[in-house]
């Protein structure tokens, strides 16, 4: 079985829609004055419209509530885990952005604070509201004066700030054993990354918002056309990477009879935060252990950046290898994005780093450009049969805290789950206008969506063909997630095409889904099954940060610091270490790096996590 973290691996197709997947609200229909179910006929909007059942979705077994907002009855109020609070009050802080509401409705009435009302019973009443510049520096205001509302969402700093003032609720029994299925699964599928990192000397003070994982992993992707013409096997191991980059160099696979192609075209990127096109944070990952950017912590407890662990001298030495050999480009230094599209677009390499959805990146002129190339994706170990680690991004986008003495804080817990277990609600006219502004506990993806894409898309549809109807797979994700995006469902059978094409021994690049042109089913067959399935099978082991913000000593330091480090990574590379060995060099710069901030840098944050 693989590892549950690799739930989290394509969160990221529902990230798009995050925000319908949180905004469920269950309602029976006794306890919506006025409801009426049904999907026939006509349905009235509380304000005196009407509009036909097939406006936007199937309405059955839907109820409706204020403001016409239909809602799904399928929260079961006898569970332990689905708690009311009915007439508590709290307050909150209101972000309006851009958005306006609908005529009829305010801040404190509308239809998403009507929705957190019938699914927790909670009444939200605003603190303030404000938008753009003017709500970050009342925000800040209110942090630095103590006078805070009862719920609010904030980041990793601010989060860090409210911790030290002691102005926030400790979280940490309710969020670590409470009974809260939805949300601790959520955090379960991500290794329980979104917790820890919120550890501040091992008590937890808010509920976080998980991060889409592994969407910026570096996949190494070869030219699949190009290793046949050559006769080679699919690698196993970085030392076959080699071999294969060795002979597209050598052995001309663009058949033009130059020896004029790049081996491994890469990029001055080595952050393990995110990864991306050009990234080779998995080879330091691998090849040494080191993390490159981001925060570890040793075995006694203390804190180390990555880029400074002894690890990263072998990474350093294979890629100085590689460089010397040719198959690193000379002047990678001076490559950006426009660079190594430009070199595979113009069949000038065929390897790649590039993530799960590369094939819309770094191959995307290729794909457009040369009509008979294919690719595929890997996860390599450093030798054969090896775990593979990699960067599965930082762990939290953002944390909802509770006022400290707020009367009982393990119901903005149970809200959470609850909102996040609830029925997908239809995107009817004015979601999007109040969402982003008016939602309470919103922007997450449903704790069992996390599995779903994967099972959906590579098994039930592409692999075992067990459904074969759009709606099939859409009425799987509503009852499996509660949520089920149209763009997600189509991307499953647009690969389906060019896989069924492929097992009747067809060309990948001439199947065509629903009068779209094979070029572009191509694509969404690579992002749908190539990308995917080599995260799969991969297995990759996430590595992430043990901390996600900033300190006075990274904005006083942090630029020079940053210039330092990529200029030491990149001479190292190059073998420019003036006379000295990778591994002394090495030595210096850390010396080096920790004299001029990096000391004060690693105590501020071993301070801030404790520990």
């Amino acid at each position: 079985m693989k590892r549950k973290v690799l739930g989290n691996l394509v969160a990221i197709v529902l990230v798009a829609g995050m925000l319908a997947g949180c905004g469920g609200s269950p309602a029976s229909e006794s306890s919506v004055e006025g409801s009426s179910g049904g999907a026939e006929g006509t349905q009235d909007t509380g304000e005196g419209e009407e509009s036909t059942a097939e406006d936007a979705t199937d309405l059955s077994g839907l109820s409706f509530g204020p403001y016409g907002w239909p809602v799904a009855a399928d929260l079961d109020y006898s569970q332990p885990y689905n708690k009311r609070f009915d007439g508590m009050e709290f307050t909150r802080i209101v972000n309006t952005g851009a958005a306006e509401l609908p005529e009829g409705m305010d801040v404190d009435n509308n239809s998403f604070t009507w929705l957190f009302e019938s699914v927790t019973g909670m009444k939200p009443k605003a603190m303030w509201e404000a938008s753009g510049d003017a709500y970050s520096q009342k925000l800040n205001q209110a942090i630095a004066s103590g006078e805070i509302p009862d719920l609010m969402k904030v980041g990793m700093n601010q989060y860090y700030m409210l911790v030290k003032s002691g102005l926030v609720a400790d979280l940490t029994d309710e969020l670590r054993s409470g009974n809260h299925p939805t949300i601790q699964s959520m955090y379960e599928a991500g290794g329980g990354a979104a917790l820890d990192i919120l550890e501040v000397d091992g008590q937890i003070y808010g509920i976080p918002q998980v991060n889409a994982q592994f969407d910026g992993s570096p996949l190494i992707w070869i030219r699949k056309d190009w290793m046949e013409k050559l006769n080679l096997e699919a690698p196993k191991s970085l030392a076959d990477l080699e071999m294969i980059a060795k002979a597209f160099m050598e052995e001309d696979p663009d058949g033009n009879g130059q020896k004029d192609t790049y081996g491994i075209p890469i990029r001055t990127s080595f952050n393990a935060s995110y990864g991306g096109d050009g990234n080779v944070c998995d080879i330091f990952l691998n090849v040494g252990g080191a993390a490159p950017g981001i925060w570890q912590k040793e075995e006694d407890g203390s804190v180390i950046y990555g880029s400074l662990m002894d690890g990263a001298k072998e990474a350093l030495t294979l890629l100085n290898s590689w460089y010397e050999q040719g198959i690193i480009p000379a002047d990678f230094a001076t490559w950006d994005g426009d660079a190594l599209n430009q070199a595979l677009g113009d069949d000038k390499a065929g390897i790649v780093f590039s993530p799960w959805w590369g094939t819309w990146s770094a191959m995307n002129n290729n794909i457009n450009l040369n009509n008979s190339s294919e690719w595929a994706a890997y996860m390599l170990p450093e030798e054969e049969g090896g775990e593979i680690r990699s960067a599965a991004g930082n762990p939290v986008t953002s944390i909802f805290v509770v006022r400290k003495d707020f009367e009982d804080p393990s119901a903005f817990v149970y809200a959470y789950d609850m909102w996040c277990s609830a029925g997908h609600i239809p995107n009817y006219e004015g979601y999007v206008e109040v969402n982003n502004a008016y939602n309470i506990m919103n922007e997450s993806v449903p704790g069992n969506a996390y599995m779903l894409p994967i099972e959906t898309i590579l098994n039930k549809v592409v692999g075992t063909g067990e459904m074969t109807e759009e709606s099939q797979v859409k009425e799987y994700c509503k009852s499996e997630a509660g949520v089920a995006l149209d763009w997600v469902v189509e991307g499953a059978f647009k690969g389906k095409a060019v896989y069924d094409a492929l097992q009747a021994g067809g060309n990948a690049r001439e199947a065509v889904f629903e009068g779209i042109d094979a070029t572009t089913t191509y694509q969404q067959y690579m992002q749908w099954w190539e990308g995917p399935s080599a995260l799969v099978s991969g297995d990759p082991i996430p590595v992430t940060t043990v901390f996600q913000g900033s300190t006075e000593g990274m904005e006083l330091y942090g630029s020079f610091l940053g210039t330092l480090e990529n200029e030491a990574y990149v001479n190292m590379i190059m073998g420019n270490t003036d006379g000295m060995s990778i591994s002394d060099y090495f030595d210096a710069f850390v010396e080096s790096y920790l004299e001029q901030g990096g000391e004060a840098i690693t105590a501020e944050v071993q301070e801030i996590i404790g520990g």
